[in-house]
């Protein structure tokens, strides 16, 4: 018997050495953040605190030339987890596509490879079978399934406040925002008390990192940061952002604005465009967004100090991205780029990208090559070993890193669609950047005044319709439409597009999803 467990526990020591060999993954996603509002980039505006942001960037790698599949959070997920173009099974907008069982996940490939799984925050796929965090891969969840949740009423006793206003309420305010307790696994709820969603999944993910297993993890932690509603910050940065505190108390007769109060204000409709849709700019909005920013580094920082504390930062992969450009609604800032989410032009799809990788990647580079979201599973099918179950439109960004390749999608063209409800796609060819639109949109962006407090007054950012052709490399601001002196570059990539589009499936609703 003795012999026996000798073996048992050489065995298992083995085991755990070669599970260690493994690097451990955190994939972090944040929510409509700003191209400028990072502090590794080379344009960064007044204000933005990252520094835990920064030293991840200063370990690893910064992709200064990384897009999202999609302008809107879904469909660039989809793409982000699958490693596929989502338009290959109908996803191109808002409600599109869903997650079907035919397309597989990086977390099921994880899973495949030894790794324990857990999923914390945001998950937003437009329904399908496999929407559900525990049906695609993780062995856990903490978070909500829809667009936007609230950042600070996370309590049951939330729920029957709104409830007792008025019987109904929080299924009408759940439509737009979630309020109250986020999902455990499958189905248990579980109420927060004076926090925010942010500090919980923060929690919820270091206590993933600690826990005890012969496993290497992987963690997939989405923040809603910094998604609208953004009006409340906790009261430390309240008081160092110089905002009103907004407390919300569940037994006050009136909830004031921006709370939403059923009674005082009947139609959440409206309330959800004055609050989240620029209706009624909030003076504080840009600070109350800078708050959020800070709040989402710092904890951040406390997931990287567990990976020490626990000994394996030195072979921990951790990728970092927004899942689509910068939103005027939540008081984004992109920089010189042009617009903001929900289009197609680089303020809707470029994105703060980085990689770090202590033990394999060397720190403070910067790669100029376009790459994109896709690229993540291709990466991490390489790392583990795990080949993909299906072709994959991403590759691999090892040999970029490594240096071994200059350009990643060099001899590819490259392709964006947000299907027939909006009429606007995009071939990527090189540098060129041919664009179509069928009707043309302005954009109310925000102003400042010499306090950093929002103005009442808007700029107007016009965005024009038909094709227009960019040369990116010479004006990364689309400022300059080249279309009518390069007739033949938007014939031929018209004609590439339209190859493309004949590729993929036409769209479909995400509940129709099989």
């Amino acid at each position: 018997m003795p012999i026996i467990k000798t073996l048992i526990a050489a065995a298992s020591s083995i085991a755990a050495a070669i599970a260690q060999q493994k690097p451990n993954v955190i994939v972090i996603v944040a929510d409509d953040l700003g191209y400028a509002d990072v502090g590794f980039h080379d344009v960064v505006v007044d204000g933005v605190n990252t520094p835990h942001l920064d030293k991840l960037a200063e370990s690893g790698v910064v992709f200064k030339n990384a897009y999202a599949s999609a302008p809107v959070c879904s469909n660039s997920r989809l793409a982000l987890s699958t490693g596929r173009y989502q338009h290959r099974w109908g996803a191109y907008y808002y409600g599109d596509g869903g997650l079907p069982t035919t397309e597989n996940t990086i977390a099921e490939m994880m899973q495949e490879a030894g790794y324990r799984t857990m999923k914390v925050g945001k998950t937003h796929l437009n329904g399908g079978p496999k929407e559900q965090p525990m049906k695609h891969g993780f062995d856990g969840f903490l978070g909500f399934e829809q667009h936007s949740w609230d950042f600070n009423l996370l309590s049951q006793k939330d729920v029957d406040a709104y409830e007792r206003k008025v019987k109904g309420s929080i299924a009408v305010a759940s439509r737009k925002i979630g309020i109250g307790p986020l999902t455990r696994d499958f189905s248990d709820e579980e109420s927060f008390e004076n926090t925010t969603t942010t500090e919980v999944f923060g929690r919820e993910s270091i206590k993933f990192i600690k826990a005890k297993s012969e496993k290497p993890f992987y963690l997939q932690l989405e923040f809603n940061a910094v998604h609208t509603p953004l009006y409340r910050l906790p009261k430390r940065l309240a008081e160092k952002y110089g905002v009103p505190e907004r407390p919300f108390d569940r037994n006050a007769a009136v909830w004031e604005y921006p709370h939403w109060d059923p009674v005082a204000q009947p139609s959440h409709t409206d309330w959800y465009s004055e609050t989240c849709h620029l209706v009624v700019p909030d003076p504080y909005g840009r600070k109350i967004y800078l708050g959020h920013i800070e709040l989402m580094d710092t904890v951040i920082g406390e997931i990287m100090r567990a990976l020490k504390e626990k000994g394996v930062a030195e072979n921990t992969i951790v990728f970092f991205t927004s899942d689509n450009g910068g939103s005027d609604q939540s008081y984004a800032n992109n920089g010189d780029l042009n617009a903001f989410k929900y289009c197609l032009m680089d303020g809707g799809i470029k994105v703060p990208m980085v990689v770090s990788w202590p033990k394999r990647f060397k720190g403070n580079a910067k790669i100029d090559a376009m790459v994109t979201h896709r690229d993540l599973f291709a990466s991490l099918s390489e790392v583990t070993g795990i080949p993909p179950k299906k072709p994959l439109d991403g590759k691999s960004l090892l040999p970029l890193i490594a240096g071994s390749v200059d350009n990643l999608h060099e001899s590819e063209s490259m392709f964006w669609d947000s299907g027939a409800g909006q009429m606007n796609w995009i071939a990527r060819e090189g540098n060129w950047k041919l664009v179509y639109r069928e009707e043309p949109k302005t954009y109310q962006a925000y102003q400042l005044d010499k306090n950093g407090l929002v103005k009442s007054e808007f700029r107007n950012v016009p965005i024009p319709s038909g094709l227009q052709l960019y040369d990116l490399g010479e004006d990364p601001g689309e400022t300059k439409d080249l279309s009518y002196a390069n007739p033949e570059k938007v014939a031929s990539m018209k004609k590439m597009y339209e190859a493309w589009r004949g590729e993929m499936s036409d769209r479909i609703r995400g509940s129709d999803a099989k």
